[in-house]
């Protein structure tokens, strides 16, 4: 994942009075952009997205290729939808996206940050609403 975008994301939710826990494939955790590697606070297959008030895919294209391929990845990210959750995302993270069917789904609760877009403080900031609530009516 990218370094300075985790470190934007928790800079905005420590203002927020908000935790911010990595959840990766393995506990071992992820590497990051800058050659450090940081240790997962919950494994995927562990921590489902229904524990969290909102959620982050910060992967890159490899890795969300791999996610793709995890039922557990796609459940997080297809869960997270369906408890009209706010999902920041970046580009990278189509092909998971994809995986689960909700390419064609982003609403106004998914936040694409970082390369340009958003800041992580827009999507903290939206975070204060909850829930995308406006997705229940097109879930059937």
């Amino acid at each position: 994942m990218d370094a300075e975008l985790l470190a934007g994301l928790r800079a905005a939710a420590a203002k927020e009075k908000a935790n911010v826990e990595i959840v990766a494939p393995v506990v071992g955790g992820v590497d990051t952009s800058d050659g450090n590697h940081i240790a997962a606070d919950q494994k995927l297959e562990g921590a489902p997205s229904v524990l969290y008030d909102a959620v982050a895919l910060l992967t890159t294209k490899e890795g969300a290729a791999q996610l793709a391929n995890l039922p557990a990845a796609r459940d997080f990210v297809s869960d997270a939808y369906a408890h009209c959750k706010f999902i920041a995302y970046v580009g990278e993270a189509n092909a998971l996206f994809a995986a689960t069917g909700l390419d064609t789904h982003l609403d106004d609760g998914f936040v694409r940050i970082g390369n340009g877009q958003r800041p992580a403080t827009d999507f903290l900031t939206r975070c204060r609403q909850l829930r995308s609530w406006g997705r229940q009516a097109t879930i059937s």
